[in-house]
């Protein structure tokens, strides 16, 4: 299916805006919201995660809307989320492991948190009658540089209208993002990109996309407008791969954030954005810039600066650009721009502003 970026308000992408990165799907009419659900994920410890809304024609926000919707906290750290296109929002949380299913518009919980199969689960997609969740696994190795990694990771998959757990599957180690292709499902390992068949729940490993001489393992994937696929690769920056063919045919040298490793593309899919913040020796932040790549001649530019990033999303309404300079101990302060850095306005949101779904 060739994907279609359109500046229109009425034709929108289900890849895009309602059930996370799919590609086989035809597309979904909707009237959209013009609205943004902004998913802090809070402070690990303090259960400090919440939710606000972004009305993109307004400029105006709510915040917590999920205690006034609800009368409770969501009480744990909300990692990623997702859009379903039945209208509902689906909030992958870590301490403790669950997954919120919440009515997107009304931000009142809709069906029972999910908590099946799930260690550490990082991100989800639904598409069609399944639920695919990455999970880090529990176990895990300390590598030479003291760090943890999750050597056991999988992908647990669900019934979507029972919810039910039905399998799971080894796919290496730090499993992260995910996007689906041609009944094939990517995800980003360590290893690579590990490739799954999806037909009937087979979900056997076709393959592992590893670029030559990049060592570091891979985080998100995302889209361009002629299907390709592009991986972030903290060590090298972005990598561009044919999911057909299961080959790669580009890498651009690119900042991309070490830890988290976001990418996604602009409106049209014509860019691939980034974000990186630079820290001193004190692990304080000094420096940080969103960064896009252009697909076709794969040059590189810094579009918006400021000092503490960690997220970066872009509304397939209006084309607008989302980060936030974050705060883990207070409110973070959202930033919207154009694709060419022109500000667009701002918004006090809550507590480790990262990911923003649109409506």
């Amino acid at each position: 299916m060739k994907r279609h970026f359109k500046r229109g308000l009425l034709v929108v992408l289900a890849a895009i805006a309602l059930v996370s990165c799919t590609k086989d799907e035809t597309p979904i009419v909707i009237q959209p919201e013009k609205k943004v659900i902004v998913i802090n994920q809070g402070n690990y410890t303090e259960h400090s995660a919440s939710l606000s809304v972004y009305d993109e024609v307004t400029g105006t926000v709510q915040n917590r809307v999920f205690e006034s919707a609800n009368e409770i906290s969501i009480g744990a750290t909300i990692i990623s989320g997702t859009l379903s296109a039945d209208g509902k929002a689906y909030l992958i949380c870590n301490n403790p492991d669950k997954i919120e299913i919440i009515d997107a518009k009304t931000f009142k919980i809709a069906e029972n948190s999910l908590t099946s199969g799930l260690e550490s689960p990082r991100n989800a997609i639904v598409y069609q009658n399944r639920i695919y969740v990455s999970n880090w696994g529990y176990d895990y190795i300390v590598n030479s540089f003291g760090f943890w990694e999750f050597n056991k990771s999988y992908v647990s998959v669900y019934d979507l209208n029972t919810k039910a757990f039905i399998k799971k599957v080894l796919v290496g180690t730090d499993a992260e993002g995910m996007v689906i292709y041609n009944s094939k499902l990517f995800v980003a390992v360590k290893e690579g990109v590990a490739v799954i068949d999806i037909v009937n729940d087979n979900m056997s490993i076709f393959t592992t996309i590893k670029p030559a001489g990049i060592n570091g393992g891979a985080k998100y994937i995302t889209f361009d407008r002629n299907s390709k696929l592009w991986a972030s690769f903290p060590e090298k920056g972005v990598v561009q791969i044919d999911p057909l063919t299961m080959s790669v045919l580009a890498s651009v040298e690119v900042p991309v954030d070490a830890m988290d490793g976001y990418i996604t593309t602009d409106v049209y899919g014509e860019k691939i954005l980034t974000y990186y913040t630079k820290f001193n020796s004190s692990y304080m932040p000094e420096d940080a810039g969103i960064y896009s790549v252009d697909v076709s001649s794969k040059s590189v530019s810094k579009i918006f600066s400021g000092i503490y990033f960690y997220g970066v999303g872009v509304s397939p309404f209006t084309g607008s650009v989302f980060t936030a300079e974050v705060s883990f101990t207070s409110n973070s302060l959202m930033k919207v721009f154009g694709i060419d850095g022109t500000p667009k306005g701002s918004a006090t949101t809550g507590v480790g502003t990262c990911r923003y779904l649109f409506l």
